[in-house]
């Protein structure tokens, strides 16, 4: 991947965590941490992927690689969260309308 590129999206997933980090603080919700660990590990994948091109961890596996596998599993857990608060939203919404 060209740098500008995995500038580009080290710059949109830092945008991402910290918004979703004023998110989390101001409505006190413990949903957002999910997202923001995600973002953490995409940004910290760039970061790694910029600055650390050639580190490998155990096994071959490239720093930044084992960084993204990282957030595959925490985006995981963030789409099942949202799930489970959308059709529990879709039950109150029938409940009381």
């Amino acid at each position: 991947m060209p740098p500008l590129l995995t500038s580009l999206l080290l710059l949109i997933f830092l945008i991402h965590l910290v918004a979703f980090a004023v998110l989390g603080l101001r409505r006190r919700q413990l949903y957002y941490l999910a997202l923001v660990v995600t973002f953490s590990l995409l940004s910290a994948a760039m970061a790694a992927r910029l600055a650390l091109p050639d580190t490998h961890l155990g096994d071959d596996v490239a720093l930044d690689e084992a960084l993204r596998m990282a957030a595959w599993a925490a985006a995981a857990v963030s789409i099942g969260w949202t799930l489970v608060r959308l059709r529990n939203r879709i039950a109150r919404k029938r409940r009381t309308g």
